[in-house]
């Protein structure tokens, strides 16, 4: 696979506006504009960041060799794959316990797949530079989590579950 044709993941403009019509914005003040600007980056920068993450993740499954190579790249694809969807769903719903549970989701898929990546260099079937990209790409998108997540706002709305 050739990283050039790992653009498959589609670019955050594939999603744009999430339901928001012309009008809504008219009607918002420039401080409540503002805020919907800065939600709008800081949940781009994430999915963007998520889409390096998948691609790097995939580029570095493909330098796994040895026995347990097959089962840990899937493992780490699997987790890679979710990171996107889900900040689709969180900004689609615009709901605050659904965003909370899509960022919790996201939150156990990226720790899963930066464990795995570890395990692949502890079981010494990966090229130890190319992990350290991996997790690079996972750190810096951890940050851009915090500060997404940070735009969350409580609603009206309860957790049947009691979790949020």
């Amino acid at each position: 696979m050739e990283f050039d044709d790992m653009d498959h993941m589609p670019e955050w403009e594939h999603f744009n506006r999430f339901g928001r019509d012309d009008e809504d914005e008219e009607n918002l003040s420039s401080h409540e504009t503002e805020k919907v600007r800065i939600k709008a980056s800081r949940a781009k920068n994430l999915y963007n960041q998520a889409r390096s993450v998948y691609k790097y993740s995939a580029l570095f499954c493909e330098t796994l060799a040895g026995e347990m190579a097959e089962m840990t790249a899937n493992l780490i694809m699997q987790n890679a794959l979710m990171l996107c969807p889900k900040i689709i769903g969180a900004e689609g719903a615009d709901m605050y316990i659904l965003r909370m549970e899509n960022a919790s989701i996201i939150r156990t898929n990226s720790r899963e797949l930066e464990t795995q990546v570890r395990a692949a260099d502890m079981f010494e079937i990966c090229t130890p530079e190319y992990k350290d990209i991996v997790l690079d790409e996972m750190e810096k998108f951890r940050l851009l989590f915090i500060e997404w997540v940070k735009c969350f706002e409580k609603d009206e709305f309860e957790d049947d579950w009691g979790l949020y």
